[in-house]
């Protein structure tokens, strides 16, 4: 699988929709590892996240920016492992975008300047696709 594949593979599994894995490091170096709702796809793998403008995972972003995503088949025979740099966004035109771009943010928060809405931007440099049904174990690529 050649790497044009493997990012289609992963694009594939993100504009799915589904809940995903989102990985920071906390001041000690351990990972912490939490579900995340939803996610707004700015291609070709720049993925922002809306969360609580006081989560932990906000703190561990302004320390520590290596992170991970991980999307997955709704069957799990597929699973894409993203990995990238986080980082907190502040300005107020990203954060309208990201509102708007994610279906459930109005569940949770009131708007984009809701002072309780935090948004993340999460931008990949390296893809991981593990594709058990097809049988072609772990493939990797570069951004």
């Amino acid at each position: 699988m050649g790497k044009t594949e493997i990012i289609s593979a992963a694009l594939d599994l993100v504009r799915a929709g589904r809940s995903f894995v989102f990985a920071t490091v906390d001041g000690d170096g351990t990972p912490q590892v939490r579900w995340m709702g939803g996610a707004h796809l700015e291609e070709p793998l720049t993925i922002y996240m809306a969360c609580g403008a006081g989560s932990r995972k906000m703190g561990q972003i302004a320390s520590h920016a290596k992170s991970q995503l991980m999307f997955q088949a709704e069957d799990f025979s597929r699973v894409a492992t993203l990995t990238g740099m986080s980082e907190v966004v502040t300005e107020a035109e990203t954060k309208r975008r990201v509102f708007e771009g994610i279906a459930g943010a109005s569940q949770y928060f009131s708007g984009p300047d809701d002072p309780n809405f935090g948004a993340i931007k999460f931008t990949c440099r390296r893809v991981e696709m593990l594709g058990m049904s097809e049988g072609m174990g772990v493939e990797s690529a570069d951004m």
